[in-house]
């Protein structure tokens, strides 16, 4: 049956690629996908595909086969990226002023509406049930949380996502086991100072000071503190105070991220970076508060499903397509899935220089060779059925 998997999505991939179109020139927000909801809803009714809302916007669909018993969940992610495409010579370039499909995420909902159509072919000698999962806010780090409570009551055996990589030649697969994405971590640190006049600094504790010798302390953290054959990466991004070029503010913010792969250098240089900024405030005399975002946890692929899913690829495609691709230090948070279920997130190529396929994820010019979406709908649906199979 999954040598016939190919055959099938390649006829819908006309199908995924006006879906994946239409969703690209209306993107959302995240926590605002109210029009791409509703796309996936009219099409899952269309299909006669029973589903639940898991949030305002999130949907978890069910086909049932043969065997209740044994489920997996596959798994699409909806937002987009407040960045303003530059592609207008693209017929389909967003509609929507500074909001753009910067992540391939609109790939990701026809991949699994072309997956849906051909489980409609497979779904009565299919043993097992497939939960398709399209989730909100994945850019800001939410979404999961609704689709789990809705996945707990049930037998799930595994959990399966797939991410369009523009740094992968189109076509190809990357399945690989252990880490692939880092644990991501916001922060925000608010220093609080003296305000005073800028010719006379001596009256005031200047925030801008403190929050330079801030950067310049926290450093040396991952050098001098992390294992350095661990991965990570502690980064700042913002740096606002001050509305005067003669006055010395009273307040500065800092915010930044921290990237790790590794638990226990998680949790010490979180405690390490707070370390930092108290020690450095109290040297200036000034108070410092610090807030720490969780995102999404380090994406770890499990042994034995990337077996499977490396199986499938090579049924599917041929052993030609298969590739190892490095560890990523970007996060996304289908983690959280992969804490509850052994599973696994596939890597698929979609660079195309001849195509204009060949920017980097979140540049305004991104864009995908679309011939890949049909290869995803299959890896898709002939995971699912390999799990059926084998756990």
């Amino acid at each position: 049956m999954t040598e016939s998997v190919a055959e099938i999505s390649r006829r819908y991939q006309s199908y995924m690629v006006e879906l994946r179109r239409k969703i690209h020139s209306h993107p959302e927000l995240s926590f605002e996908e109210q029009g791409t909801s509703t796309l996936v809803q009219d099409e899952l009714n269309r299909l006669g595909i029973p589903f639940e809302l898991a949030g305002d916007y999130g949907i978890v669909a069910t086909i049932e086969g043969k065997n209740p018993h044994q489920m997996v969940a596959l798994r699409a992610d909806m937002d987009a990226l407040p960045i303003h495409e530059d592609n207008a010579h693209l017929s389909y370039c967003s509609k929507t002023p500074g909001v753009m499909h910067a992540c391939g995420h609109d790939g990701h909902v026809a991949m699994l509406l072309g997956a849906a159509q051909v489980f409609q072919h497979v779904k009565d000698t299919m043993n097992g049930t497939v939960k398709l999962c399209f989730q909100q806010a994945e850019e800001r780090g939410g979404g999961t949380a609704e689709i789990l409570k809705l996945l707990a009551p049930f037998p799930v055996k595994s959990a399966f996502a797939i991410h369009l990589w523009s740094e992968i030649e189109s076509g190809k697969f990357s399945v690989q086991a252990g880490p692939r994405m880092a644990a991501g971590d916001n922060f925000e640190i608010v220093i609080q100072g003296v305000g005073c006049h800028g010719a006379t600094p001596h009256r005031g504790v200047d925030p801008i000071v403190v929050a330079s010798a801030i950067v310049m302390n926290v450093s040396h953290l991952i050098a001098r503190e992390i294992d350095p054959t661990h991965a990570a990466a502690l980064t700042f991004g913002k740096l606002h105070s001050g509305e005067a070029g003669n006055v010395i503010p009273d307040k500065a913010v800092l915010a930044g991220t921290l990237r790790t792969t590794d638990k226990a250098d998680q949790v010490h240089l979180q405690a390490a970076l707070r370390r930092v900024v108290q020690s450095t405030a109290d040297a200036f005399r000034a108070r410092a508060e610090v807030s720490i975002k969780r995102g999404g946890p380090m994406l770890f692929n499990e042994a034995r499903c990337s077996q499977l899913a490396e199986q499938t690829v090579q049924e599917l495609f041929g052993t030609g397509d298969l590739m190892a691709f490095p560890p990523l230090m970007v996060s996304e948070n289908f983690g959280d899935f992969l804490e509850v279920y052994p599973g696994l997130m596939a890597f698929i190529g979609v660079r195309n220089e001849s195509r204009g396929a060949c920017f980097a994820h979140h540049h305004p010019q991104f864009n995908i060779d679309e011939d890949a979406l049909y290869r995803g709908a299959a890896l898709h649906v002939g995971y699912a059925l390999k799990c059926f199979e084998s756990l």
